[in-house]
């Protein structure tokens, strides 16, 4: 068996609840198409009738991989965010670009492209918007156990540096500032490790 994919948390399908809040699309303009989103300016009615523009980045959707060794160590990666002028340590992540992909091949493609790991054991943790307020990403979390390397082609554009860390040294991470990535704060979060615990000394 390649994987063995288990279900975690329960995502839950807010499209199936009553939105008294809901708006209505008068109109959709696309105003960009680049290779990973679009950007739309919609004009929208509100519940009091009014109406207003809303701009909005429709995005394919993402993983995100907590991948876990035997030691309990989580494996993070490190890459230069052009937009953040800096490094950061990061959870494996990417964007469902691949047509016809199925999210859990891409969690096992992008594992692989850049942390250079496979596993054997896979729990899907949930889903979440990352950034509601303007883009309609939703990135499913995998907790990926049963690790072991196997070789990976990261993009031209992408350069990786791989560390684990124990729960201590996240903590200090942490704590210091150098965890500045949302979707890993939430990852780890949802992964079960207690990053909010103060670190002690060794």
């Amino acid at each position: 068996m390649l994987c063995d994919f288990q279900n975690g948390a329960l995502d839950h399908d807010l499209s199936s609840h009553d939105n008294p809040g809901m708006e209505e699309t008068v109109e959709s303009q696309e105003v960009y198409g680049g290779k990973l989103f679009k950007v739309y300016r919609d004009q929208v009615r509100l519940p009091n009738g009014h109406l207003t523009a809303r701009e909005i980045v429709r995005h394919p959707g993402s993983v995100g991989i907590i991948p876990r060794q035997s030691d309990g160590r989580i494996v993070l990666v490190r890459q230069f965010r052009y937009v953040t002028g800096r490094e950061l340590w990061e959870i494996p992540a990417g964007t469902l670009d691949k047509p016809g992909e199925e999210i859990p091949a891409a969690a096992r493609r992008e594992l692989a492209e850049e942390a250079g790991l496979k596993a054997g054991r896979w729990t899907r943790l949930g889903s979440a918007y990352l950034m509601p307020g303007y883009c309609d990403e939703r990135m499913t979390f995998f907790l990926a156990e049963d690790l072991s390397a196997t070789e990976g082609h990261a993009e031209l554009d992408e350069s990786f540096k791989v560390n684990p860390f124990d729960a201590h040294d996240l903590q200090v991470l942490r704590s210091s500032g150098e965890l500045q990535d949302a979707k890993t704060l939430l990852g780890l979060a949802w992964a079960g490790v207690p990053l909010w615990a103060e670190p002690r000394a060794r």
